[in-house]
């Protein structure tokens, strides 16, 4: 039995590498093997909508099918480009052929280096991935350079929860793909991040910062820590009352008074 980790970068050796490369140590620690490859290293071509899934299908590495057949349970790592993830993890979703993949365990990384933005769009692009091959998704893992050592630490945990997940495979029940839907979406609507939008992304950032300025490792000084601290429980008390656009603007401001 292994698990088949995912690089979607076409940067070797860099964040995204990085945090796959964690997944895969928990997943070693549960005692289970686990395999690591590189979508730059293979040729896939992007689909341009004509043909259905079956012309799709075509454009995918049948190498890189097999593997993805064949594994126990996958992570998808991606770098996140405009706030969504790259291209080439979108086009080796849009064709890679995934057989028996009802239930099969996946865990999904969306790293975003820059500016943080696009971290949670980032991971509903890849759990949405999942959840239409009906794979069964878990721990959604959003990631910013703000939030990288507490993720690389975390993913070695979701990895060995990964692992177990493997070993105790839970198909969605249904004979036929349409009648395992209701049991499909009743496992994603429990996962966190993936209703959430841009105020909750901003929210999510910004505590990121504060948390990086309560430790030392931030650039603001502490009268700006103090004002941003003020920003964002504004926007926590404008959120819990309804007054999402005074929200919006309370955790923008946040995350611009710490942002580095």
């Amino acid at each position: 039995m292994a698990v088949l980790g995912i690089v979607g970068s076409p940067r070797k050796n860099k964040r995204t590498d990085k945090l796959v490369e964690a997944a895969l140590e928990g997943v070693r620690s549960a005692g289970m093997a686990a395999h690591k490859i590189y979508l730059v290293d293979y040729d896939i071509r992007p689909y341009c909508g004509r043909g259905g899934s079956e012309e799709a299908f075509t454009l995918g590495p049948r190498d890189l099918s097999r593997l993805c057949g064949e594994a126990e349970a996958i992570v998808l790592g991606a770098p996140v480009y405009w706030g969504d993830i790259n291209g080439l993890t979108k086009d080796f979703m849009d064709t890679v052929q995934t057989p028996d993949s009802n239930g099969k365990p996946a865990l999904g990384i969306a790293i975003a280096g820059g500016s943080g933005k696009g971290l949670l769009s980032g991971v509903q692009s890849i759990y949405h991935f999942f959840y239409h091959r009906q794979m069964r998704g878990i721990d959604p893992t959003p990631v910013s350079r703000f939030n990288m050592q507490e993720a690389l630490e975390g993913l070695k945990v979701s990895g060995q929860r990964l692992a177990e997940a493997a070993r105790n495979r839970q198909p969605f029940p249904g004979e036929s793909r349409e009648e395992r839907w209701p049991e499909v979406l009743a496992h994603y609507a429990t996962l966190d991040y993936l209703d959430d939008g841009p105020l909750e992304e901003f929210l999510m950032l910004a505590e990121q910062l504060l948390e990086l300025s309560a430790n030392g490792r931030g650039k603001a000084d502490e009268n700006e820590v103090d004002r941003a601290r003020i920003e964002f429980d504004e926007a926590l008390e404008a959120l819990e009352a309804g007054h999402l656009e005074d929200a919006a603007r309370h955790a923008v401001r946040c995350y611009q008074i710490l942002f580095f």
